[in-house]
């Protein structure tokens, strides 16, 4: 596994000015909001079907999501650094697979993969969003080096 690199720039969170947040309460808020999400086992389906639930995380800064699905089981793990980016890493079974910096920069949450410069690109969407109230997830492909060789768009949504 490579060393965490998250791009460049401070993370963007739009409720800091409006709420007079520091960055640290954003990313807390931010990564609470994801397990909450979870709190109760979700169903999703797409380009993977299953099953995803926050498993534990009662930290101030991490927490642990499990998923079972088609594409294989495996965890999410969602952590806080301190540039105040929240970090997700995906493992299949203990494989890690993926790493992507989420910031809360509007309604949408948007994320970036490793070593991204975190500029979003003319098209107007960043590499990866997660919907407002978590119901849908898209990444597109050629952004993410373990992805490249899937279809250009990997989406899954809330199955209910």
């Amino acid at each position: 596994m490579t060393a965490p690199k998250p791009p460049p720039r401070a993370p963007i969170y739009g409720d800091a000015e409006a709420h007079d947040w520091t960055p640290r309460q954003c990313a807390l808020n931010l990564l609470t909001t994801l397990a909450d999400w979870c709190a109760s086992p979700r169903e999703f389906k797409g380009d993977a079907t299953g099953r995803i639930w926050h498993f534990m995380g009662d930290y101030d800064d991490r927490a642990q999501l499990l998923y079972t699905s088609n594409q294989g089981n495996g965890r999410i793990e969602l952590f806080i650094t301190s540039d105040h980016w929240v970090c997700a890493e995906l493992f299949v079974v203990d494989d890690f697979k993926l790493r992507v910096w989420i910031e809360d920069p509007y309604e949408e949450k948007e994320f970036w993969p490793d070593g991204a410069d975190g500029v979003t690109p003319p098209s107007g969407d960043p590499p990866g969003r997660i919907s407002k109230r978590g119901a849908w997830l898209q990444i597109r492909c050629a952004d993410f080096p373990n992805l490249r060789a899937m279809e250009s768009y990997w989406s899954v949504e809330d199955a209910e």
